[in-house]
């Protein structure tokens, strides 16, 4: 009997690791009990949950930006701009709205202007400051792209619109939380 309960207990943990090793996040939570890391393991799930996701997104949204000379920092300027009311903005403001180091955001300005995406002009007021404006042939672009992007639900394929309004309400909680404005947010549930 002692046998049979040592080949139980062996067979059952090979089949937990190999479940484990079939997905990255449950290989995580595994080896955080195996190894007893204590309190937290959810916390730490979650981050590496949300890792996982944007890398899946980064990965799927790239794929299909690419053959328009383009990558997801290109493609959210872009789209900045569009949904910007005058198609313009300051490029001190792109690197802060897109979350990027100002250096970032001048690189990819310049990419996008080589290609004639957008267009940069000084600031009619302030003469340190350089104004960046989508173009025409960047709004169309901008459409094609987003277009290609919903054929994939924006790197969500196989989401409902139940889960993606549940996810925004999560991650805008805890977007929040970590300190993110609400400034925009206030101002989108004014109107």
């Amino acid at each position: 009997m002692a046998a049979r309960s040592r080949g139980s207990a062996a067979s059952a943990t090979n089949a937990s690791e190999a479940k484990a090793q079939a997905d990255p996040i449950d290989w995580a939570r595994h080896f955080w009990r195996r190894h007893d890391l204590g309190d937290s393991e959810e916390a730490f799930i979650a981050m590496s949950s949300v890792l996982r996701i944007h890398r899946l997104i980064v990965e799927a949204a790239e794929s299909r930006l690419r053959p328009h000379k383009l990558n997801l920092t290109d493609y959210m300027l872009l789209m900045t701009l569009q949904l910007s009311e005058t198609g313009t903005r300051l490029i001190s403001q792109l690197g802060r709205n897109l979350m990027v180091h100002p250096s970032t955001a001048t690189l990819a300005t310049d990419r996008l202007e080589a290609q004639a995406l957008i267009e940069r002009t000084p600031h009619p007021t302030d003469r340190r400051a350089i104004q960046v404006s989508i173009t025409a042939k960047g709004r169309t672009v901008l459409a094609e792209t987003t277009d290609a992007l919903r054929e994939i639900a924006f790197g969500l394929p196989g989401s409902e619109i139940d889960d993606q309004n549940t996810l925004i309400e999560v991650l805008t909680r805890l977007r929040l939380a970590a300190g993110d404005s609400e400034a925009p947010l206030k101002t989108m549930r004014a109107k």
